[in-house]
């Protein structure tokens, strides 16, 4: 009885550690500093409209509003896939067709970045070359206002990139990167994905 209540113990703790430890972008001060502004209710519940908007030269940002979009379904959070240049990005009161109930506009901004593997050669005397493997990731901003007031009260650049499997698809990598997006924000969604 004891051993099975030891062994018990030890996969509920080896889980919460792994629940700690969920990977993010963003540092410990601004983990604390999003924490301490509680956009989540004690019942995890958001205390935030959402606004997205993608830029992208190519057709990644179906993947990163899709992973918004399920995010939002998921945590019941009300988003807005907007443009790049809407107000919401802004300084300001919302105007009253968009003006949220909740205490807290959430805005992101998010532009996918694929570079592709390439070889480089630099002829000459001193001839240097190499291959270069492909690169998945993305630049962001994470925009917190008061919606009320319509103040800014956080400000956070993010850039994160990783290298990929030439063999592989983006889509993988960039539904990944997302994810890790989006649990930096909501620590609670971490916990709660499939």
């Amino acid at each position: 009885m004891r051993l099975r209540m030891l062994i018990a113990a030890i996969v509920l703790g080896m889980t919460l550690q792994g629940c700690a430890r969920a990977p993010t972008v963003l540092g410990a001060s601004e983990q604390q500093s999003l924490k301490s502004m509680a956009l989540f209710g004690d019942d995890g519940s958001p205390r935030f409209a959402a606004y997205m908007a993608c830029t992208s030269e190519d057709q990644s940002c179906a993947l990163v509003d899709k992973a918004f979009s399920t995010w939002a379904d998921e945590r019941r959070i009300a988003i807005h896939l907007v443009e790049d240049d809407d107000a919401a990005f802004r300084s300001g009161v919302l105007s009253s067709g968009k003006a949220p109930v909740l205490p807290y506009r959430l805005a992101l901004q998010v532009s996918p970045l694929l570079v592709p593997s390439f070889f480089q050669f630099r002829g000459g005397m001193h001839a240097q070359g190499g291959y270069k493997p492909p690169r998945v990731g993305y630049k962001a901003r994470i925009y917190v206002f008061d919606a009320k007031t319509g103040a800014l009260l956080k400000d956070m650049p993010v850039h994160q990139e990783v290298t990929a499997n030439p063999d592989a698809t983006a889509n993988s990598y960039i539904q990944s990167e997302m994810g890790i997006l989006i649990s930096s924000v909501d620590p609670y969604y971490h916990v709660a994905r499939k």
